[in-house]
């Protein structure tokens, strides 16, 4: 069954519609980052790491939200997080479900101590041997108030992969600027929500539909398989088709 799997998912790949895959996804919102003028890669850093933080529930309000923030700082998040604008959100704010102010404050708060230090994550990344599991973890600890989960509590991590992806793997619909001689989407973790782990499961692809770090790793070794270089394209088939 999982070889038929496998085929089936490399066919539907083949005729995978990348632009509309961006229409409806949270990355819309990154890659108009990525077309603004003037834009620094700290700029679509910033952006990539506020809007993978919202990215939980309807994608019409995960992309209205990421859109506000983006206007908040009028689409210039570096400077936003550099000059400590963000300071002046009143603690008691809501963001977006619950985020509030001072959850927000305190992850860019994280991020104003990061990049007075350095022009960009991406620049760091040249300079330093860091794995991919370095950054995950550096992300999760950056994120840690507003609760994206870390692999030590044996959380699927989903919005920090799903980031992850964005910024290491490369082709139309991701952007590729934290790949690395040691960082490569061959490194990537599986993306999994309560959908993805129903998928999963009823597909024989992992043992138990819930999502865990622990099934992360299970579905993430399959992806592996089926294709070395690039296992999390097969992640987009998971996410968006109900396959038999």
């Amino acid at each position: 069954m999982i070889p038929l799997l496998k085929n089936e998912m490399d066919q539907i790949w083949g005729q995978f519609d990348r632009q509309k895959f961006i229409l409806n996804d949270p990355i819309q919102v990154v890659h108009k980052m990525q077309r603004m003028p003037n834009k620094s890669i700290a700029d679509i850093e910033i952006c990539a790491i506020w809007t993978a933080m919202v990215s939980w529930g309807q994608h019409i309000h995960i992309m209205y939200c990421a859109e506000k923030l983006m206007s908040v700082c009028e689409w210039k998040p570096s400077d936003y997080i550099k000059f400590g604008d963000f300071y002046d959100i009143p603690d008691e704010c809501n963001i977006y479900r619950t985020l509030t102010g001072k959850i927000f404050k305190e992850v860019c708060h994280q991020l104003r101590c990061f990049y007075s230090k350095n022009d960009s994550i991406q620049e760091y990344l040249k300079k330093y041997p860091i794995s991919l599991d370095d950054l995950l973890l550096t992300l999760c600890n950056w994120c840690e108030p507003a609760h994206l989960g870390s692999p030590y509590r044996n959380s699927a991590c989903k919005r920090i992969n799903m980031l992850l992806r964005w910024m290491v793997r490369k082709d139309e619909i991701d952007l590729g600027v934290w790949q690395t001689g040691l960082i490569k989407p061959k490194n990537l973790y599986a993306i999994m929500d309560t959908h993805v782990a129903q998928q999963a499961q009823r597909m024989g692809l992992i043992s138990y539909p819930k999502e865990s770090w622990k099934a992360v790793m299970e579905l993430t070794h399959v992806y592996r398989q089926w294709d070395a270089e690039d296992p999390l394209k097969y992640d987009f088939m998971l996410m968006t088709k109900n396959l038999k």
